[in-house]
């Protein structure tokens, strides 16, 4: 396969995933509450730090999906004299897709962690390969999926992502001093 014809793939697959998120970020604002466009786009952005920013021209065809496939629901609504929005909320059945396709991309995610942990332990950059799907996946339900969850259970599911993050990152560190190691063999040897 030419470079060319990859990376022509490769950015139809980006599309395709943006597109896809736009719709996970649209049902989770929507899980905080009624919101119209503009007040979605900020939300949005808001929500994912500034990472996802959607502008109206992929918003609004998204938002239409979604409604046609009764994930959410628009209600037009007079805003002043004469003007109308449409503001737009979340249905159950929106609730019940955004919670199962959250928690099958946190599976996925976990599984790619876990596969290149193995990979680095495999070539002896890493000692153990304690993977935390669980628990990143147990953080967002509770935070995210769990609309009655207390404060106390999100202190706590916060602070056992912070636990599992330190632990991750020291594996992560662990690995970086063995791949500089293997780096300065290889620099002898040539």
């Amino acid at each position: 396969m030419r470079k060319h014809e990859a990376e022509e793939i490769v950015s139809r697959w980006r599309e395709q995933m943006k597109k896809g998120y736009l719709k996970l970020a649209i049902l989770l604002a929507l899980t905080k509450g009624p919101l119209h466009g503009y007040e979605m786009i900020k939300r949005i952005k808001e929500l994912s730090l500034g990472l996802l920013t959607p502008k109206a021209g992929a918003l609004y065809p998204t938002l239409k999906i979604l409604e046609e496939n009764r994930l959410i629901k628009g209600k037009w609504k007079k805003q002043g004299r004469k003007r109308k929005i449409k503001v737009y909320e979340i249905t159950r059945k929106g609730k019940e897709v955004f919670q199962k396709t959250v928690e099958k991309h946190f599976i996925i995610i976990s599984a790619s962690r876990k596969l290149l942990l193995k990979e680095l332990k495999t070539l002896g950059f890493i000692e153990n390969i304690e993977a935390y799907p669980q628990l990143f996946l147990q953080t967002i339900k509770v935070l995210i999926l769990d609309e009655n969850a207390s404060s106390r259970q999100k202190i706590e599911a916060l602070e056992n992502l912070k636990q599992g993050l330190q632990k991750l990152t020291e594996t992560f560190n662990t690995a970086i001093v063995n791949l500089e190691k293997r780096i300065k063999e290889l620099e002898k040897e040539t």
